[in-house]
């Protein structure tokens, strides 16, 4: 289902099917281009710490302390900020379902990278923000044991 974009889908409940960390990396992986998704239900899987870690990874902000990445992440969102206002301008009609009511569409996203300056060094690093369409992961009755780990992703 999230292989490819798909941005009616809101939810997506997966309880129960044995999904491994194997199987949480590339649920991540889906994060990269599926921004519509708010609910993720992973309860009663295998899913430990280090499929918690992965899941996490495409999610919220990152710091990059590397200018040449920094620079590429500002130049592809200027890309994106213009090919959304490109779209905003002459927005497709919406989706319909068979009943004729319209489809859940989010807003076309576009990740941010803030320039920052450390205030003590002054040493210049970027804030990488993405995917903050997901608001409620569950993880319940997974084998997640190390607790330090966890508290790492906060």
């Amino acid at each position: 289902a999230l292989g490819s974009p798909t941005p009616h889908l809101k939810a997506l409940n997966l309880w129960g099917n044995r999904i491994c960390d194997r199987g949480a990396a590339l649920l991540a992986g889906a994060f990269e281009t599926n921004f519509g998704l708010q609910f993720l239900g992973l309860g009663r899987n295998l899913v430990t710490h280090v499929g918690l870690a992965a899941l996490c990874k495409p999610l919220g902000v990152t710091v990059i302390s590397d200018k040449h990445e920094g620079d590429r992440l500002i130049k592809t969102m200027k890309e994106q900020l213009k090919n959304r206002e490109k779209m905003l301008k002459a927005p497709p009609p919406p989706k319909k379902d068979a009943s004729g009511r319209e489809r859940y569409a989010p807003e076309m996203y576009v990740a941010t990278c803030e320039d920052c300056k450390h205030p003590e060094t002054n040493q210049p690093y970027w804030l990488y923000t993405r995917n903050l369409a997901l608001k409620t992961l569950v993880l319940e009755h997974n084998p997640i044991t190390d607790a330090a780990a966890v508290r790492r992703l906060l």
